[in-house]
């Protein structure tokens, strides 16, 4: 219970990080011994049935549902997913997971979208999980935010077409733009990073990533 009100939930990650680990020792045992149990009674009523153990165990098992302990360990794997993109916030200061940085943590990202949709017949998410992700910040409109950085590099290769280069004036939006590009790409004040593709999308029209203000200033002049 003491897990359960710090981190909004029962499941304990069967792979769980080092630092939940060193907070609860003893808790991935006990998760792991109450699903074989659990197992077992399914597996063997009638060995049950004569014993007053089997008393004990349901209302162990009641107790941990009214929790919402999964004891299918399929579906507890979830929860081993979430710790690790809590881990990847942790880190990085943000849930935009970037599939080179780690491939099976972005497809898990990638599927919790289609599964708030109900999409390609997959399971939906419970209310739980996704008040678990909304909590950490998770993105689940990512196209969102795409199409705005599109819209504004659209600007950019417009201004490029219209003037031959990319010293844009100071303190303009686009400017600000550009500079935020920069950070995102050093990875300060912890920003989400730019993609592969959009960093690809942006060397293709030589943006400078190491800006040159005083050229800006001459040709605002100009």
């Amino acid at each position: 219970l003491s897990f359960q009100a710090k981190y909004g939930h029962s499941n304990f990650p069967q792979n769980a990080p080092e630092e939940l680990t060193k907070q609860y020792p003893t808790l991935a045992r006990f998760c792991h011994d109450q699903r074989l149990e659990h197992s077992r009674l399914r597996r063997n009523k009638l060995y049950y049935k004569m014993s007053l153990q089997v008393f004990d165990l349901n209302v162990r098992c009641r107790r941990l549902e009214e929790v919402g302990f999964e004891f299918d360990r399929t579906l507890a794997q979830w929860y081993d997913k979430y710790h690790e993109l809590v881990e990847y916030r942790n880190d990085n200061g943000h849930v935009r997971v970037r599939e080179k940085a780690n491939p099976s943590l972005y497809q898990w990202v990638q599927v919790q979208r289609r599964k708030r949709k109900g999409n390609h017949q997959l399971v939906k998410l419970s209310e739980t999980q996704m008040t678990l992700l909304d909590s950490i910040g998770f993105e689940w409109e990512s196209e969102v935010y795409d199409k705005l950085w599109n819209a504004k590099y659209d600007e950019l290769v417009d201004f490029r077409k219209k003037h031959g280069h990319l010293e844009v004036e100071a303190r303009t939006p686009l400017y600000f733009w550009m500079d935020k590009q920069r950070k995102r790409r050093a990875g300060k004040n912890l920003r989400a990073p730019l993609s592969d593709e959009q960093i690809r999308l942006l060397d293709d029209i030589e943006f400078p990533w190491i800006p040159n203000r005083c050229e800006a200033k001459w040709h605002a002049n100009y």
